[in-house]
């Protein structure tokens, strides 16, 4: 969170904690979706919730530096309602709204702000659903709300102690849903919804202020539902899940959700007299868009076939359910990383164990041998992710009662490309051949600081100067970083490539490399450009080209 001394909110902590919040969910949203049962079982709210909190990220990214508190806000919420999808999104993007109407009026970020915020989220959401359900994620935040209020009110914990407390009542919140809506007892979950926007606010809260995350598995909340038992209770007579953005003036909530009630359920009509957020689920999904014409023009439509989604989670939930003894992994990966947003990643993408380091920080044989003794799986791969951290690597190969494979990844962009075609139920050598495979092709780049000055490649270098790297070669220096960043791009990029992908790093130069990264992508315009915010330090920005 901010800094209580100064401002309330700017991009910069805006971005921080948003990221903070996109990568806990995103790397938890299948266990989001597979407790998803209520209002029906389409098993992705978890995927609705990330694309939700996403959309507010990539706008962030794009912002101006330079904007006020209120216009930050204002921002975050435009972007949350724009990017909303389907019902649990457009339920978070109003308590985005409501959190950030709190915001906007204050001065500094104090416990105070943090009960307001809860509460104007809690208001705003329960006023944009006709008829509020407890036991849902509504509950989960008008808890929290309480709890804050409470504490604040009783002994003004400071944060994080404050932060915490309040996510451990959500986290208690979430365990009571099953006794407050039957769907969910029968099912035998707690609410999906629930659970993920516990899951966005643990990042939130704790990803900028140093709180140890608590990480609540679903396995201590819940048990898989019982498919005979569950399913058909809570599906939905409707067939698609219909949402999208209307434009014009002078539009009517009200008037919008009384054309569309006939046609569905489940409708959600929010937004303002310039621009309103739908969504329905409906057999009509044509009328429904024909009704919205009427009133102005549509945008961002999105028709999905819920039945199609139940099945595809039924299949995927009988599976889990059909194997008595299930299938340990065959493989394991131990990963050295830096970066919070970078740690994220690379659990998400099936790095199972974590060694911290990178540049001048290289972790020893010891740590790296602790880390494979670690695993369960007869066989680990270990990902370097520098080459200074290779050789110490490769000791390890021998020295521990497990097979051990080194993929000489020089860089996190490399390790990243790696767990690409990971696949922890293959065998290590197997693994292992097609992640080298996988690198053959990367190409790395790096922007740092100069530390000393220095000649390298005929070019001269000053002390604090820019310095941009390919595959660890200095190819530019200079005191713009955007020129540096440039000629990166430039010579990694050839008439094969596909890819980009970028990490952000933190410090003094993290909004100059925002601000490239965003100009990378409109460059580049041909390539898929993926921009995440992985927090190294050193390294403001790296890059690399597939």
């Amino acid at each position: 969170m901010a800094d209580s001394n100064g401002p309330a909110i700017s991009v910069r902590s805006a971005l921080e904690v948003v990221a903070a919040g996109f990568h806990v969910l995103e790397g938890r949203k299948q266990e989001v979706n597979d407790l998803n049962v209520y209002p029906v079982p389409d098993g992705d709210t978890g995927t609705n919730l990330a694309l939700t909190v996403k959309s507010i990220l990539e706008d962030l990214q794009r912002a101006p530096s330079d904007l006020t508190p209120p216009e930050v806000c204002n921002a975050i919420s435009e972007a949350a309602l724009m990017g909303a999808r389907g019902n649990s999104g457009v339920i978070l993007s109003q308590m985005v709204r409501g959190a950030m109407e709190a915001l906007s009026e204050a001065p500094v970020l104090e416990p105070a702000v943090l009960v307001a915020c809860l509460h104007r989220a809690t208001e705003a959401s329960y006023r944009a659903i006709r008829k509020p359900v407890e036991g849902t994620m509504l509950t989960v935040l008008r808890e929290m709300a309480e709890a804050a209020e409470e504490l604040c009110a009783s002994d003004g914990a400071p944060p994080p102690e404050l932060f915490e407390e309040v996510l451990r009542e959500g986290w208690e919140s979430v365990r009571r849903t099953p006794a407050l809506l039957s769907v969910l007892a029968e099912a035998g979950v707690v609410d999906a919804g629930g659970f993920g926007l516990v899951l966005i606010l643990e990042g939130l809260l704790l990803g900028g202020s140093g709180g140890e995350f608590m990480m609540v598995d679903t396995s201590d909340l819940a048990v898989m539902p019982h498919r005979d038992e569950a399913e058909e209770h809570a599906a939905s007579k409707y067939t698609y899940c219909t949402s999208f953005l209307v434009k014009g003036s002078d539009l009517d909530a009200e008037d919008l959700e009384a054309l569309l009630s006939p046609l569905g359920d489940s409708l959600l009509v929010v937004g303002s007299t310039a621009q309103l957020k739908v969504h329905v689920h409906t057999d009509a999904p044509g009328e429904v868009l024909n009704l919205a014409t009427g009133l102005g023009t549509l945008h961002v439509v999105e028709i999905d076939n819920m039945k199609e989604q139940t099945a595809e989670r039924d299949r995927r939930l009988r599976a889990q359910e059909a194997a008595a003894s299930p299938v340990s992994a065959l493989t394991q990966v131990v990963a050295v990383v830096n970066g919070e947003g970078n740690k994220a990643l690379f659990s998400s993408m099936g790095a199972d164990i974590l060694v911290e380091g990178g540049q001048t920080m290289n972790p020893s044989a010891e740590e790296l041998i602790n880390a494979v003794k670690q695993a369960s799986a007869p066989s680990v791969i270990i990902l370097p992710n520098n080459k200074n951290i290779i050789l110490a690597a490769e000791q390890i190969v021998g020295r521990v009662e497990r097979e051990v494979f080194v993929v000489p990844t020089r860089s996190l962009l490399a390790g990243l490309s790696a767990l690409v075609v990971f696949d922890s139920e293959t065998d290590g050598a197997s693994n292992h051949e097609e992640m080298r495979a996988a690198i053959a092709g990367v190409s790395s780049g790096e922007v740092t600081r100069a530390v000393r000055a220095s000649s390298v490649n005929g070019l001269a270098i000053e002390q604090g100067a820019f310095i941009g790297l390919v595959n660890d070669e200095v190819i530019a220096t200079g005191q713009k970083f955007d020129v540096v960043v440039d000629a990166v791009a430039a010579t990694m990029v050839n008439g094969t490539s596909e890819v980009m992908t970028v990490l952000l790093g933190n410090g003094e130069d993290a909004e100059p490399a925002r601000l490239a990264a965003e100009r990378l992508r409109e460059r580049y315009s041909d390539l898929e450009v993926e921009i995440h915010v992985g927090g190294q330090p050193l390294y403001p920005l790296l890059v690399s080209v597939e």
